[in-house]
């Protein structure tokens, strides 16, 4: 069991949605990835806020106020997901509004 803020589940969504593999460990990923979106409840907890920006929009929220989630991860999704911010890490592309995958690195 890991518990996961809501950035670290939004930083682990996004790189199980990237997943490009063989279909057991896709199967797992599946399984392991229904864990993770945020529901209302949390939301309004961590005071989300959407901001219209251009054509598009924005959301922050307080990871402080929304706590975290118990998830139980299998093996091969955390593998997965080590290495996919290894690489980010070793090709520099870590930036500070990467500090999700930082510490979401720290507690797997």
């Amino acid at each position: 069991m890991i518990k996961l803020n809501i950035s670290e589940r939004i930083a682990t969504l996004a790189i199980l949605n990237g997943f490009k593999g063989n279909l057991d460990t896709l199967a797992v990923i599946l399984e392991d990835i229904k864990q993770l979106p945020v529901n209302n409840e949390e939301w309004k907890k961590a005071n989300r806020k959407i901001t219209k920006v251009g054509e598009g929009t924005q959301w922050t929220w307080d990871d402080e106020k929304g706590g975290e989630e118990e998830i139980d991860l299998q093996k091969s999704t955390i593998d997965y997901i080590k290495e996919t911010i290894r690489q980010k890490d070793e090709k520099k592309e870590l930036t500070f509004n990467d500090k999700a995958l930082i510490s979401l690195r720290s507690k797997l």
